[in-house]
């Protein structure tokens, strides 16, 4: 009788269980769906910016501005964006891992921001403490929390205390997931070959007013909180696509655990009633 006690009383937790993961299955699909609509938004400004930023960078000249300046030291802020919570799969080892090996691959000056609390954990246990966290920002990034990520590194960057900003993210490529890596600062003209519709080689159509030096100032600090908030945005719809995969996937085993407890209950069930025939059976005669 116990035994078919314990199997219930499995059969229903592991039910309750598969509730608890369907709905989070539900809840990852409409936070997924929200993530895609904001980076699909973000994504056409960004590409406009980034046009324009091109075509002066390709038809204009020399420019003189920090954000193109190369410099000869070799100071790297890596900036590492994970979750906030687990249950997603393979997304936060996967990023957290990759930006390990590109921290440690470094050999020069190096700093370590950090973008959700995942990470925050994990660099701790590999006895590496962050100079800058920014946590909570990993859930439902907005592009004000973008505006203040940035400001906090370009402000760094201006004050020649960095040379260079490396964002480590994960995105979504030949729909798989993979982590990344982006330059954030400076802006190199190669950073936008090859990926516009713009011909290097063509004459510019774009007349700039009151010149193409302060339009770029005006626009280069647009481009580089798009990219930010770009790589937040696609970060966040990976890590969603991962947790409904994963809650999916224990949906399933769940009924599969179910299934093959109900038929040992059923069985359970069966002998014991004919142990019972037999033993009134017995009884009587």
């Amino acid at each position: 009788m116990q035994n078919i006690i314990d199997i219930k009383n499995h059969v229903k937790s592991i039910k309750d269980t598969a509730q608890i993961t369907k709905a989070m299955e539900f809840i990852s699909v409409s936070k997924m769906r929200k993530a895609n609509e904001k980076y699909q938004r973000n994504t056409r400004y960004y590409m406009r910016v980034r046009q324009i930023l091109k075509d002066i960078l390709n038809h204009k000249g020399e420019i003189a501005h920090s954000y193109l300046q190369h410099r000869q030291t070799s100071r790297t802020a890596f900036v590492i964006i994970a979750g906030d919570n687990g249950l997603a799969g393979e997304y936060n080892h996967r990023v957290l891992d990759f930006s390990l090996k590109v921290i440690n691959e470094e050999k020069d000056e190096k700093s370590i921001f950090i973008i959700g609390q995942m990470a925050n954990e994990y660099f701790r246990r590999e006895g590496i403490i962050p100079d800058v966290e920014f946590l909570y920002y990993a859930q439902e990034p907005t592009l004000e929390d973008a505006r203040r990520i940035t400001a906090d590194l370009v402000n760094l960057y201006d004050e020649n205390l960095i040379d260079e900003i490396q964002i480590i993210y994960t995105s979504e490529v030949n729909k798989k997931n993979v982590a990344k890596t982006l330059r954030l600062l400076p802006l190199l003209k190669e950073d936008f070959v090859g990926d516009l519709d713009i011909n290097e080689n063509s004459k510019a159509d774009f007349e700039f007013d009151p010149s193409p030096e302060q339009v770029f100032d005006i626009l280069a600090p647009q481009y580089v909180i798009g990219l930010t908030y770009s790589c937040l945005i696609q970060s966040v719809r990976c890590e969603h696509s991962e947790r409904m995969r994963t809650m999916h996937e224990a949906t399933n085993n769940a009924k599969k655990m179910t299934d093959a407890l109900e038929l040992e209950y059923h069985r359970a069930r069966q002998a014991q009633i004919t142990t019972e025939l037999t033993e009134i059976s017995s009884f009587k005669g």
